[in-house]
């Protein structure tokens, strides 16, 4: 099974920073700001970055 590299100390600080953003603003309900949606592209993103998979499509269990 092969598995991400662990993150680098400053690199999970700034992804849990990257979160918590994002958590803030949909407790707040500002969902609908530019700021949520850049947050969100972002995160976005780096799991891509990780993980590697996008098929477009849900995943059902």
């Amino acid at each position: 099974m092969r598995h991400p590299p662990a993150p680098s100390a400053d690199a999970a600080a700034t992804d849990d920073a990257l979160l918590e953003g994002l958590l803030q603003l949909a407790v707040e309900g500002h969902t609908e700001q530019t700021q949520f949606q850049q947050i969100g592209e972002e995160v976005f993103t780096r799991l891509l970055d990780t993980y590697g998979v996008d098929s477009g499509t849900p995943r059902t269990r």
